[in-house]
């Protein structure tokens, strides 16, 4: 059975958990794989130092993925809407142990932010983006998709920027399994159709939430308006 307080524990457990990921490296957060073909192709990438696009969700908590083995060798550009999360960025840019992961303010993307990720990218590095928020600045530009049997809005320019930097894209997650330990889970999606890439996304979204309800902190309006 659903409980409101066991979701409220579960977001503010997330937020201590990336703290620790991000800023203590004594006390390091354990991780699994969900090991499947997806998988092996990310982890190939990542060997042969290839670039690949990354559409996160607010499900789980990916903010922990810069503390993940072997990631400290990996750049991972990391997009968020710092409008939203000042207190929580400014702590943890000021007390941060990982290099690795570079937070990139969504309010200050320009003309030439595409340029600067498509070099980042060929360059071996990794580009991410939450697929399952649209931006306040331009609500009309959305994909419609079905999430739990409802339609729902997915931000249209978060698949086009994916699909413009013209490398592997994955929907990628971190669930949570037991006392800072948790489990990656990766899918392959179409980069060469926003369709297919929003829907593949949406069924990725839809299961990780089926798994983990309690971990979905979508606290807004998420589905579409009638």
């Amino acid at each position: 059975m659903f409980s409101p307080a066991r979701h409220i524990r579960c977001f503010a457990d997330s937020l201590v958990d990336k703290m620790v990921a991000m800023c203590d490296k004594k006390n390091r957060i354990k991780f699994v794989v969900q090991e499947d073909a997806d998988w092996r192709e990310f982890q190939n990438l990542i060997k042969q130092k290839k670039g690949a696009f990354l559409i996160c969700g607010h499900v789980g908590n990916i903010g922990a993925l810069s503390a993940f083995p072997g990631g400290q060798d990996i750049k991972i550009h990391a997009f968020q809407q710092i409008g939203q999360t000042g207190v929580f960025y400014r702590f943890i840019s000021a007390h941060s142990v990982r290099p690795n992961t570079i937070i990139h303010a969504v309010e200050d993307m320009n003309v030439g932010t595409a340029g600067e990720m498509f070099d980042f990218l060929c360059g071996g590095e990794l580009v991410m983006m939450a697929g399952d928020r649209v931006s306040a600045a331009t609500p009309g530009k959305t994909i419609h998709a079905q999430i739990l049997g409802r339609d729902c809005e997915l931000p249209m320019g978060v698949f086009r920027f994916a699909r413009a930097m013209s490398h592997p894209v994955f929907a990628v997650a971190l669930l949570n399994i037991g006392v800072k330990k948790y489990k990656l889970i990766i899918k392959k999606l179409d980069d060469k159709n926003i369709n297919n890439m929003a829907n593949g996304f949406a069924e990725f979204l839809e299961s990780a939430a089926i798994a983990a309800p309690t971990q979905w902190f979508n606290f807004y309006d998420f589905f579409a308006k009638k």
